[in-house]
């Protein structure tokens, strides 16, 4: 994002390494299991203060969820709200905590967004990631669920005109010794402890070229699961073909919107196991012709290139296809306002009462 928004003196001290730049504000609300959750609160971003024997640096206890706000003809609004909180709640839920009071959560979102208006670019149409984390505060040494929690809602810049434009393809390596998750576990959540998983197999992936991991199912090593931390789509026959949600797959909110905004545009969708098999069967066969991937940063991304042991697949000559080019100008226009919203996914922010 345009740093000319930010107050100098502070975009440094706010701008991680990846060079994201954070707002001035951030919302923040106190859970203790004998009192329920606290009112929301905006306070200035800064760092915060836990304790070295807090539950979340030695259990675990921490989860995240992401949304994207766009801001449009100076209005502002976020992409599938209450679909993200809900999805917040499922992970909550699986890590044994305390679950967020949505609409009190949102009412605190609205106003930080009205606060952080000036971090919004001046072209009047841009977007920005919005992050929320909760993590168990509680200082003490026990594996137990903590008592208390601490909940932070912040913003950051995202690159300009990232929501226009499609990704670069990606090159995936399919990982079979590691896994992500199997069913039964916490692999379907926004838990923390399953990005950190991840990292080992995806350094040795980018050793070899790759910019991310094919996941295998984890008792088998035969179905895809998902690539890196987002789902995976196939076009097979011009069939559009996503992993069925089994418990180790992240019911991921763009994975869902894209399932009902393909069958909208009139393609074939269809939620099923299917192994790396047969991948590589329908590649041979010439019917496999697309791949691509989703998540709420990048909305789709095309995948160009699979390596699986000594076999690599190269996807539509290393570009996108037409169904995954159709899907994400469709998508995002929608999240634009470039087309109607006939499915109401844009939350609409107000100008709101000062908490």
């Amino acid at each position: 994002m345009n740093n000319k928004t930010l107050n100098k003196s502070t975009s440094v001290e706010r701008s991680d390494e990846s060079e994201s730049q954070f707002g001035n504000k951030m919302l923040c609300l106190s859970y203790e299991s004998t009192t329920g959750w606290s009112s929301p609160q905006i306070k200035p971003y800064a760092p915060i203060t836990i304790s070295p024997s807090a539950e979340c640096l030695h259990y675990g206890q921490t989860v995240f969820e992401d949304m994207i706000a766009f801001n449009i003809n100076h209005s502002t609004h976020i992409f599938k709200l209450h679909a993200h909180l809900e999805k917040f709640n499922t992970s909550l839920k699986r890590i044994e905590m305390p679950e967020v009071e949505i609409e009190s959560l949102i009412s605190g979102i609205n106003q930080l967004i009205n606060d952080e208006q000036e971090f919004f670019q001046n072209d009047n149409n841009s977007s920005i990631y919005i992050r929320t984390v909760m993590f168990a505060s509680e200082s003490k040494l026990g594996v137990s669920k903590s008592e208390t929690y601490e909940l932070i809602t912040f913003i950051s810049s995202l690159p300009t005109n990232s929501n226009y434009n499609l990704p670069s393809p990606l090159k995936v390596y399919v990982e079979d010794n590691y896994v992500k998750s199997v069913p039964g576990g916490a692999g379907y959540t926004q838990f923390g402890g399953n990005y950190a998983s991840s990292y080992l197999a995806t350094l040795n992936a980018s050793q070899l070229g790759y910019d991310q991991v094919l996941w295998l199912d984890g008792i088998n090593r035969n179905y895809i699961q998902e690539i890196g931390n987002m789902n995976v789509f196939l076009v097979i026959n011009n069939q559009i073909i996503t992993p069925s949600l089994n418990g180790s797959i992240v019911p991921g909110i763009t994975r869902q919107s894209v399932i009902e905004l393909a069958a909208d545009l009139g393609y074939q969708v269809t939620e099923r196991q299917i192994s790396i098999k047969e991948v590589f069967e329908s590649y041979k066969e010439g019917k496999l012709t697309e791949i691509f991937c989703t998540n709420t940063l990048h909305t789709i991304t095309p995948v160009s290139e699979i390596k699986y042991n000594e076999d690599i697949l190269t996807i539509n000559n290393h570009s996108a296809g037409s169904i995954t080019q159709d899907l994400f100008n469709t998508y995002t226009s929608i999240q634009n306002r470039t087309l109607p919203d006939k499915h109401n996914w844009n939350y609409s922010i107000e100008e709101a009462v000062k908490i």
